[in-house]
């Protein structure tokens, strides 16, 4: 944190489900959702142990050159959109952070409790009376000193280079999309008017993840992980 208080690097979030609910909920998320770890993306005895409908995914995987090559070749493909809500990443290691807040504005109105942090920022932001780097400082300074020590994993310092990183998948009324603040707006991986709130009932999701996991090698391959955001099981 600076001397002005402005946070410029956080502790890296855990790909934990229990940490992300219990942050999302603190945000706004309602208590009737939370996060579960996906194995699978086409097992079908593992997706029938997920409870459906899936609201939106994020993933956590490394970077690689290869993977840095392929964003930038595919640059060209980002877009500004009025249809989904999307935040450039000023905050090193806020990844997590940044997946995290894409998955909760962007998600059904009636998924959001009223009147929590989320939902008068997704407002505000709406109706241009807020900016999205304030809501990402203030969460920051609370990221700093709680969510981001928790978990089962020893957490790396806030200034180290982490190269493992999480992006989110979530679908709105026009389609599909991959939010990633590293890059320069919201993609489009496909178009649809499907009405159907689970994001797993299209298969782009599993050639996206398949993609990424095509371009690291060696012990890399393990370093993938999913988290669902889906009804609570409790």
């Amino acid at each position: 944190m600076s001397e002005t208080g402005e946070v410029r690097a956080v502790v890296p979030l855990e790909s934990n489900p229990e940490v992300f609910t219990d942050f999302a909920h603190k945000l706004g998320l309602s208590p009737l959702l939370e996060f579960t770890d996906i194995f699978s993306l086409d097992d079908p005895d593992m997706l029938a142990f997920l409870p459906r409908p899936v609201q939106a995914i994020i993933l956590l995987f490394p970077v690689t050159q290869a993977y840095e090559e392929f964003k930038n070749a595919e640059s060209v493909e980002e877009l500004s959109s009025d249809k989904v809500i999307w935040m450039k990443q000023i905050v090193k290691n806020a990844c997590g952070l940044y997946a995290l807040l894409h998955v909760l504005l962007n998600i059904q109105d009636g998924l959001i409790v009223q009147q929590s942090a989320v939902a008068n920022f997704r407002r505000n932001l709406l109706h241009g009376n807020a900016n999205p780097v304030t809501l990402v400082q203030n969460i920051a300074k609370e990221l700093y000193t709680n969510y981001s020590q928790q978990g089962q994993t020893e957490a790396p310092p806030a200034e180290e280079n982490v190269e493992l990183h999480f992006v989110c998948f979530v679908k709105r009324p026009d389609g599909i999309y991959e939010l990633d603040g590293r890059r320069n707006g919201p993609i489009l991986l496909k178009k649809t008017t499907d009405e159907n709130g689970d994001i797993l009932s299209d298969d782009c999701i599993n050639h996206r993840v398949k993609k990424y996991m095509s371009l690291v090698s060696g012990e890399n391959a393990l370093n993938f992980a999913m988290m669902g955001l889906a009804p609570s099981m409790n």
